[in-house]
């Protein structure tokens, strides 16, 4: 009895000694748009002015701004981020590599129906992202929204969004923006 009672005592303090570390990964469900757009900003911190054009309906309106914010004028593609563990079973992955083993193309499909980002396009040339292209759709009784975003890195982007509202004509929204540097 003694001797089962040491050794419950001795598994008792080894057990509660003993910790167990958790396995960390910096490995992420998805591509990280927020880190990317991040990384994006930052490496153009000297950028002086854009070329903005900006067509609703047909009507366009083309500017050269010396005045903008970046980082607000992303914020519709961190909205469309799909790098969420939550969503891991929620898209469907499919990837293309080149030649030489480096990844090619990256495309994530929403499975369910509910989530707004239903595409998420990451293409790459030689390691690097050369364009990310996301469609979104979002509905309920009155209207319909369809946007199609692209961004270009060190480039520029694109929007388009389509409304459409019960019992009224559609609108088309298309910004282009176009990255000037050196003016």
């Amino acid at each position: 009895m003694k001797n089962l009672l040491h050794i419950t005592f001795v598994l008792f303090i080894f057990a509660t000694s003993c910790q167990v570390k958790k396995a960390e990964s910096n490995l992420q469900p998805f591509f990280d748009l927020n880190e990317f757009l991040e990384k994006e900003i930052n490496s153009m911190a000297d950028l002086k002015s854009i070329k903005k054009k900006v067509s609703i309906n047909g009507k366009i309106d083309e500017q050269i701004l010396n005045d903008f914010d970046l980082e607000k004028d992303l914020e519709i593609f961190r909205n469309a981020n799909i790098n969420k563990v939550i969503w891991l079973d929620k898209y469907d992955v499919d990837s293309t590599l080149n030649n030489l083993g480096q990844l090619n193309h990256v495309k994530y499909t929403a499975l369910d129906k509910k989530l707004k980002t239903r595409e998420f396009i990451v293409n790459y040339n030689d390691g690097k992202v050369n364009s990310i292209t996301i469609k979104n759709l979002t509905s309920n009784q009155v209207t319909l929204l369809n946007q199609h975003l692209q961004y270009f890195p060190s480039k520029g982007y694109s929007i388009e969004s389509i409304q459409e509202v019960t019992m009224t004509d559609g609108q088309i929204l298309k910004i282009e923006v176009e990255y000037l540097k050196g003016i």
